[in-house]
């Protein structure tokens, strides 16, 4: 057979080692195998078992054995599956019981492996937390663990002997962490294309009693793990196109989920949830994440500077607005920070991305040494505490102004020094990336408001350059009311708040680029409801920052509002493009203020225009005094910027109608059209 793909790296020469080297070396499509092991004699005696098997069977795979795992380096693809010495004594959560053990020495491997490029397979329990700790310690770009691929083969011959059905009619996976805690997607399950009732716990059962029988007889598991690692190498080197669960980091989480893979490169395929299994999954991340934090901080935070290793990979994404700009930075090897700030103002703004330079306004990096040290200082000097973006921050400011921040709860650390750039640090590339995108908005606003433009707390619909601007206090109707002109062919502008300047006796208006909160309610009333839920089904994400409650009830299809213990409405949470690919909404980039509404919901009435003249007050809008939710910690904001008079001056003069809304969607849709005027 000729080989398709080059050297295949294999650390650990134990069960698992052995039989993914024998699997290798018998299939003849690599070009030979390095066996690495911790003292080197049981690497040597393997290979002198694999030098015999390749005579027998006329296999051109050559088998070697390596020194240490840094001559691997030249390999298409590393499998690493050491086990540390200790005595497994656990008898529940027992694949969790290596974790202490299996660190330091799964730490040490990925420090000697530091920006590996190659495809990286995990072996080693517990798995999904070994991934993690190789990948965020050696920067390797391409780290999977194996584990849910063995569980999904479980589940279906369980379920097949559970049924009375052959196991190649069962479509079904199991999800999350690789052990007791693993998510069965029971309510995706699938025979012979139908759905079919599944006895969980009697699955479950077996899960754990399958490899307790291996374990009994054979000491430890090897030929399922074994061959799940083939598959995962087959997918990821190009040579497959299959579907292989696979434990990744997938938006800011590591666990076990279905990747499709084309020609080597993946995309994540989960199975629609019901509310309990994403209550499962949830839990089974928390627990992974509960289980890593303490590795991190022994590991990560102290693994060797990665610049000092080699250069790594610089993306950038460029914004612009008006005659304003910024650019994001990202020095980390994933491109999620700058394909972040990409699809978040590319609807609104002008985003485009572009070469990176030496004078970003921007700089994010998933850096946890960085986190650990600034997170030490700002504890040690704090002399001040704010809440930014609804999460607790602690500041500390240098004597030459440089001021450093810190959200322990996000992992975040900020440094900004007077005229440098601002510095964002996390540990996941995901906060980091929403992090990076509120304060690329910073940047532009503080310029923006030194170029003359106030922020109108509004909605705002455009047609044909005409803008509709909505004000209104919370719960007023400003996004029911823009919802409801977009709906009926208007383009969305805004859905809370425009960036306004007067313009040669007009008032031009800005987007403010952020996320859409629409309540369930709501969702429902405008017919969105039920393609929503369904693409959340199906694995689609919304915004990170929405509620696990809001999630839990598109996936039960619950269309009752929620609320938090303060009285605020938990909503469904877009970005800004799905309210164009999944609401099929036109955004608009900007308008000219041409009409002013100020609604007021009133349940049970019918829509009405009132007799009240309600007027735009200074109090509609946002200053640098007045901000809630983006206070100005990094002296981003002019505090003298032009007060808001001659804005009232030009508001006044427009068309302006208080009115009255109901819960009729086309009897509020024909008001607001007879008010604003047909869309064309």
């Amino acid at each position: 057979m000729t080989a398709t793909a080059g050297a295949i790296g294999v650390i650990g020469a134990g069960a698992v080692g052995q039989s993914v080297a024998m699997l290798l070396t018998a299939a003849g499509w690599c070009e030979s195998v390095r066996i690495v092991s911790r003292t080197g004699v049981s690497a040597q005696a393997l290979v002198t078992d694999l030098e015999d098997m390749c005579q027998v069977v006329a296999s051109p795979v050559r088998a070697v054995d390596a020194a240490d795992a840094g001559q691997l380096v030249s390999c298409e693809a590393i499998v690493v599956c050491p086990r540390a010495d200790f005595t497994n004594t656990a008898r529940s959560d027992v694949r969790m019981a290596g974790l202490n053990a299996n660190a330091p020495v799964i730490a040490d491997l990925a420090r000697s492996l530091a920006h590996y490029q190659g495809l990286v397979v995990m072996v080693t329990n517990p798995v999904d937390v070994m991934a993690r700790l190789f990948a965020e310690v050696s920067g390797c770009p391409r780290v999977y663990g194996v584990g849910s691929n063995t569980d999904t083969a479980r589940y279906r011959i369980a379920l097949a002997h559970l049924l009375g059905v052959p196991v190649e009619a069962v479509e079904g996976h199991v999800i999350g962490e690789h052990g007791d805690q693993a998510v069965i997607c029971a309510s995706a399950t699938r025979a012979g294309g139908l759905p079919v009732p599944v006895p969980v716990w009697r699955v479950r059962e077996e899960l754990s009693a399958r490899p307790a029988r291996i374990n009994a007889g054979l000491g430890r598991t090897r030929c399922g793990p074994a061959d799940a690692v083939i598959a995962a190498l087959r997918a990821g080197l190009g040579l497959d196109d299959r579907v292989v669960e696979l434990s990744v980091n997938h938006e800011g989480r590591w666990r076990g989920i279905p990747l499709r893979f084309t020609a080597g490169r993946p995309t994540v395929s989960l199975p629609s949830l019901d509310a309990a299994e994403a209550r499962q999954l949830a839990a089974a991340d928390a627990k992974l994440r509960n289980a890593y934090q303490p590795l991190a901080r022994l590991y990560v935070a102290a693994c060797p500077s990665r610049k000092e290793k080699t250069a790594v990979t610089r993306t950038a994404t460029r914004i612009a607005t008006a005659t304003q700009a910024a650019t994001v930075t990202s020095n980390s090897n994933s491109t999620v920070v700058t394909e972040w700030a990409l699809r978040y103002f590319g609807p609104w703004w002008n985003a485009t991305g572009t070469t990176a330079d030496d004078s970003p306004q921007v700089i994010a990096d998933v850096n946890p040494g960085k986190v650990t040290e600034i997170a030490q200082r700002v504890a040690d000097d704090s002399d001040d505490e704010t809440v930014y973006a609804n999460s607790a921050m602690l500041l500390a400011r240098d004597g030459d102004g440089t001021v450093l921040a810190s959200q322990p709860e996000d992992k975040l650390a900020y440094r900004a020094e007077p005229g440098g750039p601002l510095h964002v640090y996390g540990c996941e590339d995901v906060p980091v990336a929403l992090a990076a995108a509120r304060l690329a908005r910073e940047v532009v606003r503080g310029r923006l408001l030194a170029d003359g433009w106030s922020i109108l707390h509004a909605s705002a619909v455009v047609r044909d350059g005409h803008t509709v601007l909505t004000l209104g206090d919370k719960g007023a109707g400003k996004t029911t009311t823009a919802l409801l002109l977009a709906r009926v062919g208007w383009k969305l502008l805004a859905n809370d708040r425009v960036f306004i300047r007067p313009d040669g006796g007009r008032l031009r208006v800005l987007p403010w680029p952020s996320a859409a909160a629409i309540g369930l309610g709501l969702l429902d009333a405008l017919g969105w409801y039920d393609q929503v839920r369904e693409r959340v089904q199906r694995g689609e994400r919304l915004h990170p920052t929405q509620h696990q409650k809001v999630t839990d009830a598109l996936h039960s299809g619950s269309r009752t509002p929620l609320w938090k213990e303060s009285g605020k409405e938990l909503k469904p949470q877009f970005f800004p493009d799905q309210l164009a690919t999944w609401l099929g909404l036109t955004l608009a980039t900007e308008g000219h203020a041409a009409r002013i509404l100020f609604p007021r919901i009133t349940p049970g009435s019918e829509p009405a225009l009132l007799d009240e003249d309600r007027r735009v007050r200074s109090g509609d809008f946002f200053t640098v005094g007045t901000e809630d939710r983006y206070p100005d910690v990094f002296g981003l904001l002019r505090d003298d910027s032009p007060g808001t008079e001659p804005l009232l001056e030009l508001l006044d003069a427009l068309p302006r109608h208080t009115l009255s809304l109901g819960h009729d969607v086309k009897a509020n849709s024909d008001l607001l059209t007879q008010v604003a005027g047909p869309a064309t």
